[in-house]
């Protein structure tokens, strides 16, 4: 069966000032269509759309069907191309023109590489230098660089010249990459009667860990980041987002650690100051009780414990979805005051934890905080006062007991 691709082109998402953020979303809609979907640029897509003729019909409807996908999500115009390669497909999407002024799609495809024979050189993926060289020579119609000797070309134009060529041609061997869409698995547990204050929501966070833990571990993949969402009775929602440094499976160890920010959030007041809509505030997050939390050592090391930022409800996470909080409850409201009526636990950014193994006991550049993070979990599974580090304080002493000394990893 002949690869037949599918390109999408929208021209106003690559303009300089264009507003991208919907792109992502279009591609998503896309999925429908065809599990394989590269996006080769911003506003550049491929779809591989082999085989999908007796479910849809024509290429013309198959492409009519992805513009109508992706225009549910942002009502763009776009460039449509299909051919037997990425470069046929690329270039059959430049070709198309739209048959009105108003037409939300063009249309165009190459079936036979013969068409490229009176199509202009300037089409080609060449560098201006290249371009120039190819003027000198008097090259200007892609039949007459196709028509030349592969050794004559190499020789003038190197590997590039020959790449060229063959796209002259119409051959083009490199395959679609299909992007591999984010994944993520929640689970969530309702409560009737409301559960009174955030302190009694630790065990079945605890089993939702659990339950997400077991059911990544069968695919051999764990999370980067977890996220919980608390709905309350009488209040708006609480976001908690806690990244990893490195894919983490324990879910004791993960449920401990957002339990502790919550339990940070509990001996605080929710009283923020926000003067306008747009202003964002930053507060510390008061020391957590060594006695309590696990976690009293991490703080001091890594921003994402250290801080806790606050943002309006219309930005629950900052760009990088690390220690971003959104606290939305009543100024004067204690959080063990309120009432929660359901929890949410959701893992993404997931990986396979084998290719990610932490160099725990390594020495290496710049990795002291992933070790710092390691030991804190190694803590957490044996328990305090059970991580040693050697000091050698009197090297010359006499005795070799008097010369070094133990001392907990934490200090």
């Amino acid at each position: 069966m002949t690869t037949r691709l599918l390109a999408l082109v929208w021209p106003e998402l690559r303009m300089p000032d264009a507003d991208t953020r919907p792109f992502e979303r279009m591609l998503d809609a896309l999925d429908d269509l065809s599990p394989r979907v590269e996006a080769v640029d911003m506003g550049v897509a491929l779809v591989d759309v082999t085989g999908l003729g007796p479910l849809w019909g024509s290429e013309r409807r198959i492409a009519a069907r992805a513009v109508m996908l992706a225009r549910g999500v942002r009502p763009l115009n776009v460039r449509c191309g299909i051919g037997d390669n990425r470069w046929l497909a690329t270039l059959a999407a430049r070709l198309a023109r739209f048959e009105r002024s108003d037409a939300p799609a063009a249309f165009h495809a190459i079936d036979d590489r013969e068409a490229l024979r009176d199509l202009p050189l300037g089409l080609l993926p060449a560098d201006p230098a290249t371009r120039q060289r190819f003027t000198l020579f008097g090259l200007t119609r892609m039949a007459q660089l196709a028509d030349l000797p592969r050794s004559a070309v190499g020789a003038q134009f190197g590997a590039s010249g020959e790449r060229l060529q063959a796209l002259a041609r119409g051959h083009d061997p490199r395959p679609i990459v299909p992007r591999r869409r984010p994944e993520r698995v929640e689970a969530r547990a309702a409560f009737e009667p409301p559960l009174d204050g955030i302190g009694a929501v630790g065990l079945t966070l605890r089993r939702l860990a659990a339950e997400l833990c077991d059911r990544l571990r069968e695919r051999h993949l764990a999370p980067g980041r977890a996220t919980l969402a608390l709905t309350f009775e009488d209040a708006p929602a609480l976001n908690v987002a806690q990244p990893f440094p490195q894919p983490a499976l324990e879910p004791d160890w993960i449920a401990r650690l957002l339990l502790s920010r919550l339990e940070a959030i509990a001996r605080a007041r929710f009283r923020v100051k926000l003067p306008d809509a747009n202003h964002v505030g930053v507060r510390r997050e008061p020391p957590l009780d060594p006695r309590k939390s696990g976690v009293h050592r991490l703080s001091k090391s890594m921003d994402t414990v250290r801080s806790m930022r606050v943002s309006s409800a219309s930005e629950p996470f900052n760009a990088n979805g690390i220690g971003t909080w959104q606290v939305d409850a009543a100024p004067d409201e204690e959080p063990n005051e309120l009432r929660i009526a359901s929890v949410t636990l959701a893992f993404d950014r997931l990986s396979d934890p084998a290719t990610r193994q932490l160099p725990a006991f390594e020495a290496r550049a710049g990795r002291w905080e992933e070790l710092r993070w390691s030991l804190e979990r190694i803590r957490h599974r044996f328990g305090e006062d059970r991580l040693w580090r050697a000091v050698n304080e009197r090297p010359t002493a006499a005795l070799p007991e008097h010369r070094s000394r133990l001392v907990d990893i934490g200090q």
